[in-house]
């Protein structure tokens, strides 16, 4: 029972501790999935042949110009699009290489990360990477063409957009499908309500891809809008698209823990002190009380009553005298 006591402290900091740090960990671990996401699509797109590949890119292609041909300008499609589960057959088969739903991936240097693109806005796509909205252009480039691509932001599990609120204009992402990568500037950031889908629209001549997200955080009563153009993708860019997985531990978690931590060492060597105290007063106790006995042992016996007897049998025998 007492050594229950004495771990039960432990136990609780340990729980904090996990509790705390759940968040991160679950982040690394969304991370790990979508570095062998990448991986295996990266394998998979090296693997097909130059005519499936052109076939692929052609069918995609062709999406984009149907979309472009029926109206640029119309965009009331796209708010039933949003938070929804494909189940248009011939979108969900397009660039779909591994049969997985993954179409590529994005990487944004400003934000550290590369995420797995997938098709449609479902929330079972969001929880784990970036969803691209139907009824936008594939973001395979080329004129007339508008991909929007959606994330979360505040999970407690995957970090995703959540930071999408740091870029600014000028910043630069690059997309990976199948085995071109596409690069584009930043050019247009916009706050609009989750209806307002106008700034979503085709532009005739023009090459862009819009992030989407929630806005404000933890609010999600608007949309933030992330707008980029394509620009040429060169060599001297390759280091910067290279995929990154990189989980940081929030500040608000790292003191609290850095607190507890703190506070259990503290307590350890507190209990460890109080224990040696406690441990050196029993043993004084237990000595000063074996002297005590062993003195009394050792000195001898002193009978007062002999003393008394002897007095008085003095004092008669001299009034006798």
């Amino acid at each position: 029972m007492k050594k229950l006591r004495g771990i039960a402290p432990l136990l609780v900091i340990a729980i904090g501790l996990s509790v705390l740090f759940y968040p991160t960990i679950s982040n690394v671990l969304v991370m790990k999935n979508a570095s062998r996401a990448v991986t295996n699509y990266d394998a998979a797109a090296q693997s097909i042949s130059d005519e499936q590949y052109q076939q692929m890119l052609a069918a995609a292609h062709a999406y984009n110009e149907q979309l472009a041909s029926s109206n640029a300008e119309a965009t009331d499609a796209l708010a039933s699009a949003v938070n929804t589960e494909s189940v248009n057959k011939e979108y969900n088969n397009l660039l779909n290489l591994d049969g997985d739903g993954m179409m590529g991936y994005i990487t944004i240097p400003r934000l550290k990360e590369t995420m797995p693109i997938y098709h449609g806005t479902a929330e079972k796509v969001l929880q784990v990477g970036i969803g691209h909205l139907e009824q936008t252009s594939l973001p395979v480039g080329g004129e007339s063409t508008h991909a929007a691509l959606s994330g979360h932001r505040g999970l407690p599990t995957a970090k995703l957009f959540t930071d999408l609120n740091l870029m600014k204009k000028g910043d630069r992402f690059y997309i990976k499908i199948l085995k071109d990568t596409y690069a584009y500037q930043v050019d247009k950031i916009t706050t609009v309500l989750p209806t307002d889908t106008k700034e979503l629209a085709i532009e005739p001549g023009k090459d862009l891809v819009t992030l989407i997200t929630c806005t404000p955080y933890a609010v999600n009563t608007h949309r933030l809008l992330v707008r980029a153009h394509r620009i040429p993708y060169t060599p001297e860019q390759a280091e910067e698209s290279k995929p990154t997985f990189r989980v940081d531990i929030p500040l608000q978690y790292l003191l609290p823990s850095i607190g507890l931590i703190t506070l259990l060492a503290g307590w350890t060597i507190w209990r460890h002190r109080t224990q040696r105290r406690a441990a050196a007063a029993v043993h004084d106790n237990a000595g000063n009380t074996s002297a005590s006995a062993a003195q009394q042992r050792t000195e001898p016996y002193h009978d007062t009553t002999i003393d008394e007897t002897h007095r008085k049998g003095r004092a008669r025998h001299g009034r006798h005298a």
